[in-house]
């Protein structure tokens, strides 16, 4: 059953087709409908839902920089392989294994002088030796305060000629070791074997195991309105969406643009390079309502209120685009209201047959 409120003769010029300027003026049109009626219209209502607007910015999937490791030549060197070839791509390495040796290579004038100093430190141990064995003194005693102050000035000398010629030689002709720091796959490997090395190099680039997939996504963007962490998926060329776990963001000056980086789920179906959108949330949080809840008349955009049991009252509101099934409402709403989204068309008509003479 339908009851016009007091007012309801003027207030139907909304729905009646009036002028832009009496629609404006009257009084907003309302309703009064019992359960019955409101079954039979399918009448269902909702609460704007306050959710900020999200953008799809271009992104790119990349080998996860948290994993990535790099084994460089600590100094100068020759690259020397270990079991007789280097690791290559794709290759699975344990931590702690020899990915190569590195037999230094020095200039004439440091290795002159390293010479010298060898020299030295060889001169030094055998003068050690002589007098451990002239006194008869244990070279692998702990060095202790009761100890004589002569035996503990020889046992002094004599092992720091021991680690100054072992360094010497290491520097001189004993091939350095290079291994993995962990657990990990060879994503590139510009080492050969017999090439020069210089000191800082990089020889392997490996990515380390762990319980991702080893697979990030990358995103730079310019809007400073551009909620990052917010952003929870990623979608596909095809659709396909893919979780995402916000890592970090940072903002390049020089470039004025923000750069986000994604960790992908293991078993994300993404390959380098592959491109993506992200769905990133931007600007402040709106009132979103499904697309059907608003009606337009000469002008305006309006929305049915269920203002209470058998009430309902149509209220003014300005729109904001939305992504087509739904609008977010950036004014006439304040986001506590219950508002009709579905059966709006059946009470337009019922209050155009009220309104009819």
């Amino acid at each position: 059953m339908i009851r016009p409120g007091p007012r309801l003769a003027a207030a139907l010029a909304l729905a009646a087709g009036c002028g832009a300027a009496a629609a404006h003026e009257a009084a907003p049109p309302v309703l009064m409908l019992d359960k019955a009626a409101q079954h039979r219209a399918g009448i269902r209502t909702v609460s704007p839902d306050a959710a900020p607007e999200l953008l799809r910015l271009p992104a790119r999937v990349v080998a996860d920089p948290r994993r990535e490791l790099r084994v460089a030549a600590p100094q100068d060197g020759v690259v020397e392989a270990e079991g007789g070839a280097l690791p290559q791509p794709g290759q699975a390495v344990r931590a702690g294994q020899v990915l190569a040796r590195l037999r230094p290579v020095l200039p004439q004038p440091e290795r002159r002088d390293l010479d010298v100093e060898l020299n030295t430190a060889g001169r030094d141990l055998k003068l050690g030796r002589m007098q451990i064995d002239r006194y008869g003194i244990d070279e692998h005693q702990r060095l202790e305060v009761k100890l004589p102050t002569p035996s503990i000035e020889i046992l002094t000398g004599y092992r720091s000629a021991q680690a100054r010629s072992g360094e010497l030689l290491a520097a001189l002709r004993q091939p350095l070791l290079l291994r993995a720091p962990r657990d990990g796959t060879v994503l590139r490997s510009p080492a050969r074997a017999g090439q020069v090395a210089a000191a800082g190099q990089t020889l392997f680039e490996l990515v380390a195991d762990a319980r991702d997939g080893g697979l990030a996504v990358a995103l730079e963007y310019g809007d400073d309105d551009v909620d990052a962490d917010g952003a929870m998926r990623a979608v596909t060329v095809d659709g396909r969406a893919l979780p995402l776990r916000f890592v970090g963001a940072a903002y390049d000056a020089a470039l004025r643009s923000h750069r986000a980086l994604y960790a992908l789920e293991p078993d994300a179906p993404a390959v380098v390079n592959q491109p993506l959108l992200v769905l990133a949330p931007h600007g402040p949080s709106a009132l979103r309502l499904p697309a059907a809840a608003v009606f337009h008349h000469d002008g305006a955009d309006w929305v049915w209120l269920h203002t209470a049991a058998q009430r309902f009252e149509a209220a003014p509101v300005r729109l904001v685009p939305g992504d087509g099934g739904t609008v977010r409402i950036a004014a006439g709403l304040s986001g506590g209201e219950r508002v009709v989204s579905a059966g709006a068309e059946a009470l337009g008509a019922l209050a155009r047959g009220q309104a009819s003479p």
